[in-house]
């Protein structure tokens, strides 16, 4: 370094004559006959042979001292006036600041040439060098004259470019540089974005193309600035910047309002969603709660209002009837209540269900065979259905003494379906069976059921048994099974 060199000056200066090994590698090579490869590979060998003569000639121990302006990554850089060496070391590196003699012999790196350092001393603090401002011409002047800048503090200016590695790169009049920075500021976080333009201050460092070697000049293919610390990177603020940044905050907070939106419309909807369940909860309360009246309404009562009519006259014995009745017809109401998961099920399904719980009673038997039935009914016409099918059972089994019954469906013109329930119970004439004026309520609560599910229902007598016939003309929507 200009004035500290202690011994072992003039290095330089023959490193710098290494450009003659070509000259006479090329010269060597000129009397023979030689391929391009075998050409190209004396040649290099002589050059590296050239360097390390000259490296083992300037390889004396010598003793450079200066400020350092930057260490870190096994270098640290020194800087004295207008001159600046970078310092290759191991172990523990001295501090920004400190004055420092550093014990060691050059070495060539990137086209520069570099002081390994055998030890390093510290002689007290110096005063940090006074970065120079400099532009895009002077980071890419490869001259080692007084105006270079490699290894010298600097301060230029330049609009970030984006986030790298080892820091963030800038745009300094045109010439891309990287910014080596352990930790930076917050207004960088987004700079792909907003490109924030900034202040960068830091140890320049140019990489040279190989053909310094040449003794050509050689020129820059890279520039690094290393900085200490974050203060050293300052947001130069613009109108670029400012509208970047106000557009990026006016997205951030759309982007916010349209979230809490959605939450607020996630809610909203979960509300009405409850709202909603519990309307239908209370509407399939309010109907089921008429279905019981109307079935209280159209069997039950009329059952006990025969049943008083019949004890006024001392019929004892049909008013009994008509009470067994009512309590036949209570429990179907309760069945039908305590039968969820059944009425769940499709129409087919539930009536094989309800064949295979009548058989179970082992006094009688049902047979079943079906087609053509919707693939589901809503449950307050499953139980209508349910409840006219164990109605005619019972009657058959009770007043015709049947034995053998069968539940038979197909599907009818226009979607509809027919149901046919066969026993070999004695027949009887529904124009002439007692009926609501007897006491016995049993057909026309069917017929109610039935007209309920928007069917008909008839009876007719075969050979020594009976066929009630449930008949759905309309079209179904459901699919048949």
């Amino acid at each position: 370094m200009k004035g500290e060199v202690v011994k072992g000056g003039g290095q330089t200066a023959r490193l710098v004559a290494l450009a003659l090994g070509l000259v006479a590698a090329g010269t060597a090579c000129a009397a023979r006959e030689l391929t391009i490869g075998e050409y190209a590979a004396e040649v290099r060998a002589r050059v590296i042979a050239r360097i390390g003569e000259a490296l083992a000639e300037g390889g004396d121990t010598a003793e450079v001292s200066g400020t350092v302006t930057h260490a870190g990554s096994g270098a640290f850089f020194l800087q004295r006036d207008d001159d600046g060496l970078k310092i290759l070391a191991r172990g523990k590196l001295p501090a920004v600041g400190d004055r420092v003699a550093v014990t060691g012999s050059p070495s060539l790196e990137g086209g520069w040439v570099v002081f390994v350092a055998k030890k390093w001393k510290r002689s007290g603090a110096g005063k940090i060098p006074q970065a120079r401002s400099v532009g895009g011409d002077q980071l890419t002047d490869a001259d080692h004259a007084h105006n270079g800048v490699n290894w010298l503090r600097v301060v230029t200016e330049g609009r970030a470019i984006g986030r790298t590695e080892n820091g963030f790169a800038i745009n300094v009049d045109g010439v891309p540089v990287n910014v080596m920075a352990g930790k930076l500021p917050p207004f960088l976080s987004d700079c792909e974005r907003t490109h924030p333009k900034v202040r960068v201050t830091g140890v320049a460092e140019l990489m040279l193309d190989q053909s310094v070697l040449l003794g050509r000049g050689g020129y820059v293919i890279g520039v690094k600035i290393e900085v200490s610390r974050p203060a050293d990177i300052e947001l130069v603020p613009d109108l670029a910047y400012l509208v970047a940044r106000k557009n990026r905050e006016f997205t951030v907070g759309i982007t916010v309002a349209l979230a809490v939106l959605a939450l607020i419309l996630i809610a909203f909807a979960a509300v009405i969603f409850r709202q909603r369940r519990g309307m239908f909860r209370t509407r399939t309360i309010m109907a089921e709660r008429k279905r019981m009246a109307d079935d209280i309404h159209d069997t039950i009562e009329q059952h006990l209002v025969g049943a008083g009519m019949l004890l006024k006259v001392n019929r004892l014995k049909e008013a009994q009837d008509v009470l067994v009745r009512a309590k036949r017809e209570i429990r179907d109401i309760v069945w039908g209540l305590k039968n969820d998961d059944m009425m769940r099920l499709s129409p087919a399904a539930m009536l094989r269900q309800l064949a295979h719980d009548e058989n179970t009673k082992g006094i009688y038997r049902v047979d079943t065979r079906l087609e053509g039935l919707p693939a589901r009914l809503d449950a307050a016409a499953m139980r209508d259905l349910s409840l006219i099918v164990r109605e005619a059972i019972g009657n058959a089994v009770k007043h015709g003494g049947a034995k053998r019954i069968a539940l038979q469906s197909e599907a009818c013109e226009e979607g509809g379906w027919t149901l046919r329930l066969s026993n070999d119970g004695t027949p009887f004439d529904p124009a002439t069976a007692p009926g609501a004026r007897e006491g016995h309520f049993g057909i026309e609560g069917m017929r109610q059921r039935a007209r309920r599910l928007g069917a008909t229902l008839a009876f007719e007598p075969r050979g020594k048994g009976m066929v009630l016939i449930l008949t759905v003309s309309h079209a179904s929507k459901e699919k048949r099974i």
